[in-house]
């Protein structure tokens, strides 16, 4: 296997990735709005005997977010790595016929 066909195995390995992540994510901002929902319902009636779950609830969502920072981070670093590696790769080939 050469360098051109292990990059286009690696972009459409990763063009899989990406669409798994996108119906993964979707499937839980869906499954998040409920539990949003009925913690606003439970805090706007002021439950004490629910309050762990209103603070569990609402502090999933902030981790949530913060993990998604750290992610895109992560990916940023990753994508960066791989244009290095197909650029060495590609300059290691010498110009192209």
């Amino acid at each position: 296997m050469n360098i051109l066909e292990i990059n286009q195995e690696l972009r459409s390995q990763l063009k899989m990735s990406e669409q798994q992540f996108r119906d993964l994510k979707e499937k839980f901002l869906v499954s998040e709005a409920p539990a949003y929902c009925l913690t606003n319902q439970l805090q706007k009636y002021k439950c004490e005997e629910h309050k762990g779950i209103t603070e569990s609830v609402l502090g999933e969502k902030m981790q949530f977010k913060e993990e998604k920072l750290a992610e895109k981070s992560t990916q940023a670093e990753e994508l960066r790595r791989y244009k290095a590696l197909v650029h060495s790769q590609s300059a290691s080939q010498g110009p192209s016929h």
